[in-house]
């Protein structure tokens, strides 16, 4: 079978905004396109090729040094298509038994260079590039951050730190700076709400510097967010998507938004879209089947998406805790509880949300002494645990951390107040005082 656009373009990639620098880095329209290594590699030789088919053995020697399988190159040329859906003037063509081929599609450059954009890019950039290695050090970073554990989030914080001491102009590194910060908030708020204004200012100079840079609106979204300024937020979200309409990361963050503001329908058809952008992510698929949970739906629904994300995604500790926590939730059994005691003995530090996970998964199947061990350890003022004591019995120990997380003015504690696990705490007297105290923000439709 042959994905195939109706003819080759006769415009080159150069013409229509392509160029490769003499580090080997791809801009469109002198903006860099963050692409990891393989994607970087293989698009390099799609643009050298151009308007020539590039063979998997070409890829194989040239991009993979001779050890490539097919499925490797498969999911790279599916994530290299995602990255570059944005420009919306390519198009990379499949030859089944062959290889690939970069199409230039010059309609479409014809018709975004002959009728003024919604968002009009410049031309040129006054930024200065920096250092290779800098950037490679900014990709490095990216892909910490994906990983999501706490080893990992503090390695990526030192690596941008780093970068912008050395390059105080670049913005890309601010951007993921900012990214961290949220994640921290999110994953166990071990860090200060000013870091949140600090990161929200930082953005602000990113604005100035690189106003259509992809992810900013989506990134001040994701903070506001972290402190519970949900009408900003909404706002800052749909901009993003306004702006970026295939960007995969602005839907995750705005789905999430949607969860955390009660309107996990909305976030499903969200989370949808975020996943056909990207089927590699995990993170992706765990929120989906999150929104489902939150979605009040029939447990086996709520049990199956859960399934899917982890068969989607076998080897990510995400899913896997994910999956155990609905079991957990839906049919507490001891060999639960065994399975997520092996996941901590063989890699505690393989995700920020572990402790959370394993201590509601403990408290469910009845080691409540197994659970407080682990909440005691890895205590938090965000009430990060508040679904482990609510399994337990401890409304009102749960009460306490609520009304303490509520001061601090930021972190998960919203999402915490509306999943269904959590839902007794909704009995207790103080809960529409601290409902009101963390929900003052919301948008108005």
């Amino acid at each position: 079978m042959i994905n195939s656009s109706s003819a080759l373009a006769n415009i080159d990639p150069s013409s229509a905004g392509f160029d490769v620098d003499l580090d080997g880095f791809i801009f469109y329209k002198n903006s860099l396109l963050f692409l990891p290594p393989k994607e970087r590699g293989a698009f390099r030789l799609l643009l050298s090729a151009w308007p020539k088919v590039v063979s998997k053995e070409d890829f194989s020697k040239n991009v993979w040094a001779g050890r490539m399988s097919d499925d490797s190159l498969a999911r790279c040329i599916t994530r290299l298509r995602r990255a570059l859906s944005y420009t919306g003037v390519v198009q990379i063509d499949s030859f089944y038994g062959q290889g690939y081929r970069l199409a230039i599609l010059s309609d479409k450059v014809r018709r975004l260079t002959g009728v003024p954009a919604t968002v009009h890019v410049p031309e040129k950039s006054d930024v200065v590039k920096p250092h290779a290695a800098l950037v490679e050090a900014c990709i490095h970073a990216r892909q910490l951050l994906e990983n999501r554990s706490l080893d990992s989030l503090s390695q990526a914080e030192s690596i941008l730190k780093n970068v912008i001491s050395k390059a105080p102009g670049y913005m890309l590194a601010k951007l993921l700076l900012a990214q961290y910060v949220a994640d921290r908030a999110f994953y166990d708020g071990n860090i200060q709400r000013s870091q949140i204004d600090d990161a929200l200012n930082q953005l602000r100079t990113v604005e100035v510097a690189e106003p259509y840079l992809q992810g900013l609106q989506s990134q001040k979204g994701y903070l506001l967010d972290a402190k519970w300024h949900f009408d900003e937020a909404r706002v800052t979200h749909r901009q993003a998507l306004q702006m970026f309409p295939d960007d995969d990361a602005a839907y995750y963050r705005y789905g999430t938004h949607l969860i955390d503001t009660n309107a996990s329908s909305e976030a499903i058809r969200v989370l949808r879209s975020a996943v056909q952008l990207n089927p590699h992510s995990p993170k992706i698929a765990v929120a989906l089947a999150r929104a489902y949970a939150c979605e009040n739906l029939d447990q086996a629904e709520v049990l199956a998406q859960a399934r899917s994300a982890y068969s989607s995604h076998p080897d990510s500790p995400a899913a896997y805790l994910y999956l155990l926590y609905i079991l957990a939730w839906i049919d507490p059994q001891p060999e639960i509880a065994h399975a997520v005691r092996h996941f901590v003995q063989k890699d505690r530090h393989a995700h920020a949300f572990a402790s959370r996970a394993v201590a509601y998964v403990l408290a469910r199947c009845g080691d409540h002494a197994g659970a407080l061990e682990i909440i005691e350890k890895h205590s938090s003022i965000h009430g990060i645990h508040l679904a482990a004591l609510i399994a337990m019995g401890m409304i009102d120990e749960a009460m306490i951390k609520v009304k303490a997380a509520a001061e601090t003015g930021f972190g998960v504690l919203p999402f915490s107040l509306i999943v269904p696990e959590c839902a007794e705490l909704k009995q207790h007297p103080d809960y529409p005082e601290v409902y009101a105290k963390v929900f003052s923000r919301m948008p108005s439709e």
